[in-house]
């Protein structure tokens, strides 16, 4: 590990390495990694990883800190101090994944398809997070729990999930927006999350649907527990205009964030309360 941090650090200050990064921001509680896998945190100038961590960090520079995912796939913990607070953030190590298999220890994951109009975004997941029956209700957020995300298909454990950072990011950004603008929710209800291909060709969705790369969400406010959305705008009646409340806001977050993808609208019926989808896929997809 010494040796590698050395050739690490070579690498960075001869800017010729390519090295994942991501900011250290209020949103950022989960890292979602390949095994062995080097990602830096910048905006960490005044944090220093404590002794209660059980992932390997390096201090690369004043405002960076290397974090070198371990070997084996699980959940671990990574926590950052200053003189003022502390900042647990749970590195989930995926389990790597051949794309060219159908199965992950005889979960059915299926095969994906060629990525949607050659865009990299919707390249298949090389790894997948291992998900234990104990794990449901572990917080990938302080408002997500696994449970909430992952796909609904019918087996037994270990269960594999699929989501990525910015998703995860996205999902606690888009629910401090909506406070903001004075919609009372304390968390999403889902609908949907992660779909493996199996699952999502089984309920005849798109082959390319974004619930497949792990940044798409089938959202709802249900603050009284009734398992329908609620009535937003507030005229007594659970119907489309509900939903066109948040549909509407989905799109100002989009528009005043750096998330960009799929907006869509589905009605109240008979089996679901009306719901709106949400992903980061890239470019703009509204219905």
């Amino acid at each position: 590990m010494y040796f590698s941090r050395i050739i690490f650090s070579v690498c960075l200050a001869l800017t010729t390495c390519s090295v994942a990064a991501i900011e250290l921001t209020d949103s950022l509680h989960s890292l979602v990694l390949d095994a062995k896998q080097v990602l830096t945190i910048d905006n960490t100038a005044d944090f220093t990883p404590t002794a209660v961590s059980d992932v390997e960090t390096e201090r690369l520079g004043p405002n960076s800190i290397a974090v070198y995912a371990p070997e084996n796939a699980g959940f671990y913990s990574l926590v950052l101090s200053n003189n003022k607070t502390s900042k647990r953030l749970l590195v989930i190590v995926k389990k790597p994944f051949n794309a060219n298999n159908k199965q992950l220890n005889s979960y059915q994951i299926g095969l994906y398809p060629a990525p949607y109009k050659g865009y990299t975004q919707y390249s298949a997941p090389n790894g997948f997070i291992e998900v234990f029956e104990k794990d449901l209700s572990r917080q990938l957020t302080p408002h997500v729990q696994v449970k909430n995300v992952i796909c609904k298909q019918v087996s037994g454990f270990p269960k594999y999930l699929y989501v990525n950072n910015d998703g995860l990011m996205m999902l606690e950004d888009l629910l401090s927006f909506i406070q903001n603008e004075g919609i009372k929710v304390s968390k999403f209800a889902f609908i949907s999350g992660y779909r493996t291909p199996h699952y999502n060709r089984s309920i005849g969705n798109g082959k390319h649907s974004r619930h497949q790369y792990g940044d798409a969400f089938d959202l709802y406010i249900d603050e009284d527990g009734d398992g329908r959305m609620d009535d937003l705008n507030g005229d007594g009646k659970l119907t489309i205009a509900d939903v066109d409340v948040l549909y509407k806001v989905f799109e100002k977050f989009q528009k005043h964030s750096r998330y960009n993808g799929g907006i869509g609208r589905y009605k109240p019926a008979s089996h679901h309360g009306g719901f709106v989808h949400i992903d980061n896929r890239g470019f703009t997809a509204r219905w």
